[in-house]
């Protein structure tokens, strides 16, 4: 039999009603407070529970499904996935509200952009070259302007993403940039008027130097410094 489920938090009505759904029923999912395996309430109940339509909610399983969290069994129920772990990659930005989750994949992506700044170093044409040095023009000319230089910035990382020549490099940047953008903001946003501003350009310069002498050895190192001290960055923040 299932376990019962305790009340949902209230919508508060927000823009997107399934997407809200969705990821109320991702975090039971994952804390599991619904079990692998447990069949989720009917698409009646989880409507009466948060006040919307079926239509609604067939909308939020129907995103859980394409996340791989839950399976439906025609004629029996919509159910938890028992082999969770084998979901397709994600991060969520709601993940990056707990500082542990942010700090576990800030490390994820020093490990893939150090790799991929080394991959650039020996594949990248001058075009992407090119381009990567005109992201850091783009970023000096934008000291003072925080919110300009995170774009800046992600531009920067998705063009050294592009110049390793690998599309999976590119594919896993495009989404860890979309999730760690607002996160990224936060710390451009505390560190303007800071001498951290003027040291991250300068990191930025020798990662373009390094990919510009062909230089893996060197371009890895640099990268990995640059967001090691991004994870600083966040310690002092928040207090860690």
């Amino acid at each position: 039999m299932s376990k019962p489920v305790a009340a949902f938090e209230s919508l508060g009505r927000p823009e997107n009603l399934a997407d809200e759904i969705a990821q109320q029923l991702r975090d039971r999912i994952l804390n599991e407070t619904l079990s692998p395996g447990q069949r989720l309430p009917t698409e009646q109940a989880l409507g009466a529970q948060f006040g919307v339509s079926r239509n609604v909610v067939r909308e939020a399983i129907a995103r859980l499904k394409l996340t791989g969290l839950v399976e439906t069994r025609h004629g029996v129920g919509t159910f938890v996935k028992r082999d969770l772990e084998n979901r397709p990659f994600e991060v969520e930005q709601d993940d990056l509200l707990d500082f542990r989750q942010l700090i576990d994949v800030y490390r994820l992506r020093v490990e893939i952009e150090s790799g991929a700044a080394a991959l650039a170093a020996t594949h990248r044409s001058q075009a992407q070259l090119d381009s990567l040095k005109q992201a850091l023009k783009q970023m000096e000319q934008q000291p003072d302007d925080w919110e300009a230089g995170t774009n800046s910035a992600v531009d920067f990382h998705l063009a050294v993403a592009q110049a390793s020549n690998n599309p999976y490099f590119v594919r896993i940047m495009g989404h860890l940039s979309s999730v760690l953008c607002d996160a990224v903001r936060t710390l451009r946003f505390r560190s303007c008027g800071t001498s951290r501003t003027q040291e991250a350009q300068q990191e930025h310069a020798r990662i373009v130097e390094a990919i510009e002498r062909q230089d893996a050895n060197a371009a890895r190192q640099a990268m990995r410094e640059h967001l090691e001290h991004g994870i600083n960055g966040y310690r002092s923040l928040f207090g860690d």
